[in-house]
């Protein structure tokens, strides 16, 4: 009798065990727990036994989408999603219990997910649904605002993070209790990114972007954009307000959840809450008052000679914690040095930019900076709250922010360029008919078109009429045919003749554009006569060159005097606008611009604000030139866990890394099936750790593959 109730003892010893390691280490929200750390208090894979990593299971969602959801870990099951659908999944081997399909045309829980009282909280672009854990049904729904990150909890009362507004809604009653609106000084900032709750002291947080202007706007200080933003639980009421950047123009954001944690310092605990941002600041502040642990600096900005009129003329420099990135782009220094081709092809893309602090966007010149993904991205930073150490991964690759006006009044421009025969035959195709040019967004690549409205204002006469001047402003585009150019660069060309024809099928637009005279020019490339009549058109025909070298100086002349004609219809109706974006630099084999490394995996120690580490994180190989280079682009994020080790990954070369989280030497590494995009989870069941990425792929340039997996990995000794 009593060896039968010894042995029961041990295995209600080891059961008993098990189920309070499941309740213990779930991952109930995306961001980890309530204090948004991403950190697993798990340390059973650890620096001694990580090589022994083997596939445990793999999800998939039969949906080939790129998804910027962690999965979540309660009730028993794995909760993920793609596209406007939630899947519930075995823990143990993968496999699916239930889908719900959400019947939205947007992406749904486009940032994560949360479980709270046996139901998961979906955000999306009309509300937020409450579903049933257990079978996936679709309980509730409250509000219906644009919401892209998970709601938070206490009781009965859930907050959410809406696009433009904070509200607060019952459970019970679905009562909306108040709103907070993002709106001030007539601009409203807007919440993508981050949101925590601080539960014992009753106050939300949440993290900013910039107000959408990049162009000179009288936005004062830009309300409450670039902020973290206490409010108020109970009330709904504005605590404090701590800014980073004033005036933003550059599109600097606050990024990621911001993390709630205890620290000492100097032997005093001090209640902190933490955040990151595109500017490579550490934003650590007194979590009651919202005051800097450590005291910043101010910048005084020179009044720059441009056309701004309303940029701010103080800034704060942050020096601690130490920036773990910067956005000053070295004109001299910073343009890459990997070929003397490359260099000298990346001196020609930024031939009219101007690179200073807190510089505006400008008619005059392009400004360029490691920005808009630079420093952190929207995953923001991992804590270990153990060490009080701080990892954050950062992107360091140029941007070049451009300024252009184009005629508001498309006809007036179109009547006037239809008219030149030179203009139409030899611009339009690249240009537009209305002058206004395109350009390809960091998803594709960086071709530039240019607007030719009001030129003569921004070039001098003898370079437009020159023809030395046309050909070397138009040389590397003439390059791009099908004896020099590989399919990217043709692909890249084929998308940006689409947008110049907004967005319309370039067959339509050749039909229309290219008369006769032209089409007989063309046909010598050689180009198909399907090409020409857009039955089945083949871009690996096209080439540019033979169109660029026939302009003569009389064209240039007759060009000229349409650009005139142009500018003095605008200054007489004066119908114009200027746009403002974005542009990546990269060298013409598709890397970017700058020297290595792009990519950083940083380590800081916040009780002291000293930089631990920092390592290049990922691996380019360049095909072309048969050469490797350390550190690149990523958008995957981090995870800590209590046995020292740091997981990461979001790196074009699909590859999840752990590393040793005191000296960041890499210590794993694993070929997904495509790139991570979410940060990592882990999850303790039935006595085995697992660890959990999101391997679907990235949005932007370079990352070549997609897929619809989540893939978990344990120990292969751990049965």
């Amino acid at each position: 009798m009593f060896k039968f109730f010894f042995y029961f003892l041990i295995i209600f010893s080891f059961w008993a065990h098990d189920i309070q390691a499941d309740n213990l280490t779930y991952w109930q929200r995306s961001a980890g727990n309530d204090n948004s750390n991403k950190h697993a208090n798990l340390d059973q894979i650890n620096k001694n036994n990580i090589n022994s990593l083997k596939i445990a299971w793999v999800f998939h969602s039969g949906i080939k989408s790129n998804s910027e959801v962690t999965p979540i870990f309660n009730n028993g099951y794995i909760f993920t999603t793609s596209k406007n659908s939630i899947f519930a999944v075995n823990p143990y081997n993968g496999k699916k219990i239930w889908e719900t399909k959400l019947n939205l045309n947007e992406i749904v829980s486009r940032r994560g997910l949360v479980c709270y009282k046996n139901k998961i909280f979906i955000t999306s672009s009309n509300g937020i649904y409450s579903i049933d854990s257990a079978d996936g049904k679709i309980l509730s729904k409250y509000g219906s605002e644009l919401s892209q990150i998970p709601p938070v909890f206490k009781s009965d009362q859930m907050y959410v993070a809406n696009n433009t507004s904070i509200e607060s809604w019952n459970l019970i009653t679905g009562i909306k209790a108040w709103t907070f609106s993002l709106r001030k000084d007539n601009v409203t900032a807007r919440i993508w990114s981050g949101f925590t709750f601080d539960k014992k002291n009753n106050i939300l947080f949440a993290v900013t972007s910039d107000t959408g202007f990049i162009y000179d706007a009288d936005i004062k200080n830009g309300g409450f954009s670039n902020s973290i933003l206490a409010i108020d639980a109970s009330t709904g009421s504005l605590i404090w307000q701590f800014q980073e950047i004033k005036h933003d123009l550059w599109d600097l954001d606050i990024v990621g959840h911001p993390i709630i944690a205890d620290i000492t310092i100097n032997d005093k605990l001090i209640p902190t809450i933490i955040a990151v941002s595109k500017s490579g600041n550490i934003l650590f502040l007194n979590r009651i008052n919202g005051k800097l642990i450590y005291s910043p600096d101010k910048i005084s900005i020179p009044k720059y000679d441009n056309e701004s009129k309303y940029a701010s003329e103080n800034q704060l420099i942050i020096k601690n914690p130490v920036p773990f990135s910067s956005n000053n782009f070295d004109l001299i220094n910073d343009i890459t040095n990997l070929s003397d081709d490359k260099k000298k092809y990346v001196q020609f893309k930024l031939r009219h930019a101007l690179s200073k602090p807190f510089l505006p966007a400008s008619k005059k010149y392009d400004v360029v900076y490691y920005g808009l993904h630079g420093g952190a991205e929207w995953p923001g930073a991992a804590l270990d709250p153990n060490t009080s150490t701080l990892f954050i991964s950062s992107n360091k690759y140029p941007w070049i922010l451009r300024a252009q006006e184009y005629v508001k009044d498309e006809k007036k421009i179109l009547s006037l360029s239809r008219k030149s025969v030179t203009y139409f035959n030899k611009c339009a195709a690249c240009h537009g008919n209305d002058m206004r040019g395109a350009y390809l967004k960091e998803s594709d690549g960086d071709l530039y078109f240019p607007s030719l409205v009001n030129v003569t204002k921004r070039i001098e006469r003898e370079k437009l009429l020159s023809l030395s001047e046309f050909q070397y402003n138009h040389h590397y585009i003439s390059e791009i045919n099908p004896d020099k150019s590989d399919s990217k660069a043709l692909k890249n060309l084929k998308l940006i003749f689409e947008k110049v024809n907004n967005d319309k099928k370039y067959e339509n637009y050749l039909k229309r554009i290219i008369p006769t005279k032209i089409q007989k020019i063309l046909s010598k490339s050689p180009i198909s006569s399907k090409f020409l009549h857009g039955d089945e058109i083949d871009y690996s025909k096209l080439n540019l060159g033979k169109l660029i070298n026939s302009v003569t100086n009389e064209d240039l002349e007759n060009i000229y005097s349409l650009f005139n004609k142009v500018q003095e219809e605008i200054q007489t109706s004066d119908d114009y606008d200027v746009q403002a974006f974005w542009q990546l630099v990269l060298d013409q084999d598709g890397l970017p611009g700058s020297n290595p490394p792009w990519g950083f995996i940083t380590a800081i120690d916040l009780k002291s604000g000293k930089l631990k580490w920092k390592k290049p994180f990922g691996i380019v190989y360049d095909k072309k030139n048969r050469k490797t280079y350390y550190g690149d682009m990523n958008f995957g994020g981090l995870m800590t866990t209590s046995s020292g080790l740091v997981f990461a990954n979001g790196t074009r070369d699909s590859y999840a890394r752990a590393y040793n989280s005191e000296n960041g030497e890499e210590l794993w590494k694993y070929k997904l099936p495509a790139a991570g995009s979410a940060p990592p989870m882990s999850y303790m069941a039935k006595g085995c750790q697992f660890i959990v990425f999101t391997a679907t792929g990235g949005n932007f340039v370079g990352y070549e593959d997609s897929s619809d997996s989540t893939i978990a990995l344990k120990l292969n000794e751990c049965k």
